[in-house]
């Protein structure tokens, strides 16, 4: 029988979550302002990253 979800556990995991997209939303944008990368090469790479876990997700 699945374990009920602790509302507490599913809060911190929530913050935990939103945390992390922020570091990341921040270590981006300082990218591209810095002209590391473009927001075009960014969203191409994104893009390409995702459809690799989709296939990977789709052979397990």
């Amino acid at each position: 029988m699945p374990e009920k979800n602790d509302p507490k556990e599913l809060h911190e995991i929530k913050k935990l979550l939103l945390s992390h997209m922020l570091h990341l939303d921040a270590v981006t944008r300082l990218l591209v302002e810095r002209e590391i990368f473009s927001k075009e090469e960014f969203f191409a790479k994104l893009k390409q990253v995702n459809q690799e876990y989709q296939m990977k997700s789709m052979n397990c």
